[in-house]
């Protein structure tokens, strides 16, 4: 299974995955990226953070950009999943 890093991209800088994880393909990387996008947009609006994540770059084991999840993609569900209740 191939391996992709999540870099948490802000305005102004990056914040590297240095672990990095396995999945089955990059369709199941983009899957969870937006999963976790999400959350971290969710406790950064809960906790009143000045600044919120504008995306996860999803790079590759060679370093490469694979994919870029961005922040419209997260914000949607977030807004949902309040109005449900």
């Amino acid at each position: 299974m191939p391996t992709y890093y999540f870099h948490i991209k802000y305005a102004d800088r990056l914040i590297p995955d240095p672990d990095g994880e396995n999945f089955v393909d990059l369709g199941a990387a983009k899957q969870e990226a937006g999963e976790a996008l999400r959350e971290i947009v969710a406790r950064a609006i809960l906790s009143n953070q000045a600044e919120l994540p504008q995306a996860i770059k999803i790079y590759d084991v060679n370093g490469h950009l694979a994919a870029e999840v961005h922040i419209d993609a997260a914000i949607p569900q977030i807004a949902g999943r309040n109005g449900d209740r």
